[in-house]
């Protein structure tokens, strides 16, 4: 019997050991675990019929012959398994119960390392993908403009809250001050009433003193006036007189004026008699109206000379632009029929080389072909007349050049049906190539299209983790159509 192996019992279940044959007590299938126990052949399952201990197949430890062997082997171990488990959990329940309990540490710690290793790659993709890169810094933007709208939005509070404290404030102060103002409208109205009173007294008072000046004021006036309309009733007759004793002197000067004007009149008249009289208009003689006319005919010949040199300058300039232009077109005429006459030599002088080619060719051909049947039918001529002798030099050397030539067209059949093979080959080849070629372009479609799903898998989890301000405070472009849909997001919301 084998030794007991201390320790973990559940290690030593699992590592299973076959026992030694000395023991009739021991099954072959006994595990380390199990040796203790009694002869277990008798709780085990019949093997099928037609099986017997001695024979070769009975022993798969040391010979197995077949898959059905392997497949009896596993049943029967199976079984004992089953059977030593079961007396297990009978005879031990507190190992049992240690063993339930290893078993739930180790699925925890493997679901914590699972989750660990999740953990890292999901790290790994954000800091990798420009996508969670990119999302990670919208979702901070979000964030940073979500608290600063809180912030603003609290300050705006802050300032409503205060700006009605004020207008209370301002009310109150308002209100007081309206009554102050009512208390001392009606003290100034009392005041005022009092001075309305004394002052409309003094203004009676002060009325009729005036009336009574301006009465007194019209009489001494009126009185003043009779006496200046007296004064000058009598100043105007006076200067009447005055002026009334002026004219009749000027009309007297007047009429002394004239006869002495009429008299020298007459006197001059009695000189000039015979004379013709001239005016200031005379001095406007013949000689002026010459000199006028003179300048005016001078004024239009300029007129008229500048105008011709403009016609005759416009005339000069439209035949030189004419000329111009005519030179113009004769010179791009001559540039392309040079050209034309440049490309057609070429193109004749082509066809003339290759016309003079193909006849040389020609020729040659013609004279090969004829130098080639001079020479059939000379040694068709003198292979009729000569004697045939297996014995000579020419036979045996007809003889190999046959024998030469028929290996050499073997071996040129062989060296084509090798490059056919050669070819074939690589043609099998070329396709494996592309065989194993598309299949890395699917494998590498496959595990772009694997990162593409676990990068979508890591946004909706980022986005499913932010509260939903922080969602709908990111900016719409950022987030994908189906991410929308999925966290029911409104696209035109903006912060």
């Amino acid at each position: 019997m084998l030794p007991a192996i201390k320790g973990d019992k559940w290690q030593q279940q699992r590592r299973s050991r076959y026992g030694a044959w000395d023991d009739p007590g021991v099954s072959m299938f006994a595990v380390v675990g199990q040796e203790p126990l009694d002869n277990m052949l008798t709780m085990m399952t019949p093997l099928p019929l037609g099986t017997s201990d001695l024979d070769k197949e009975a022993y798969p430890m040391i010979h197995k012959t077949s898959d059905a062997d392997d497949a009896v082997f596993r049943t029967v171990k199976f079984q004992v398994e089953q059977l030593a488990l079961n007396r297990t959990l009978q005879m031990r329940p507190k190992e049992e119960q240690k063993r339930i309990d290893t078993e739930i540490i180790r699925a925890l710690v493997k679901e914590r390392r699972s989750e660990m290793v999740a953990a890292s790659r999901r790290i790994q993709l954000q800091r990798n993908v420009p996508e969670l890169r990119d999302l990670q810094l919208e979702i901070n933007v979000a964030k940073t403009a979500l608290s600063v709208r809180k912030s603003m939005l609290s300050d705006q509070k802050q300032r409503c809250l205060n700006k009605k404290a004020e207008l209370d404030e301002a009310r109150a102060h308002q209100k007081q001050l309206e009554l102050q103002l009512g208390k001392e409208k009606l003290v100034a109205e009392k005041k005022t009433k009092a001075f309305r009173e004394a002052l409309m007294s003094q203004l009676a008072e002060t009325t009729k003193n005036r009336l009574q000046e301006q009465q007194e004021t019209q009489a001494r006036e009126r009185r003043e006036l009779l006496e200046l309309q007296k004064n000058y009733a009598l100043e105007q007759s006076q200067e009447a007189e005055k002026l009334a004793l002026r004219r009749k002197e000027l009309q007297e000067s007047l009429k002394k004026t004239t006869a002495q004007k009429q008299a020298a009149l007459e006197i001059e008249a009695r000189k000039n008699v015979g004379r013709p009289q001239r005016g200031i208009l005379d001095s406007f003689g013949p000689r002026t109206a010459a000199f006028v006319a003179k300048d005016m005919k001078r004024r239009a010949d300029e007129i008229q000379a500048r105008e011709i040199n403009s016609a005759r300058l416009g005339a000069e300039l439209s035949q030189i632009r004419r000329d111009r232009e005519t030179n113009d077109e004769l010179f791009i005429d001559l540039l392309e029929r040079e050209y034309h006459a440049k490309d057609s030599k070429k193109f004749l002088e082509k066809i003339a080389a290759q016309q003079a080619a193909s006849y040389a060719n020609r020729e040659q051909v013609c004279l090969q072909r004829t130098a080639a049947k001079y020479f059939r039918e000379q040694w068709a001529a003198i292979g009729n007349n000569i004697p045939r002798d297996s014995t000579s030099f020419g036979e045996r050397q007809h003889r190999l050049n046959t024998g030469r030539n028929a290996m050499m067209h073997e071996k040129n059949m062989q060296c084509h049906h090798e490059m056919v093979e050669l070819a074939i080959a690589n043609k099998h080849r070329r396709k494996a190539d592309a065989e194993a070629t598309c299949g890395i372009t699917s494998a590498l479609a496959q595990l772009q299209n694997a990162e593409d799903l676990a990068v979508k898998e890591e946004r909706l989890r980022m986005l499913r983790s932010e509260p939903r301000e922080v969602l709908n405070a990111i900016r719409p472009f950022a987030l994908t159509a189906s991410e929308h849909t999925v966290l029911n997001l409104e696209t035109s919301k903006r912060i």
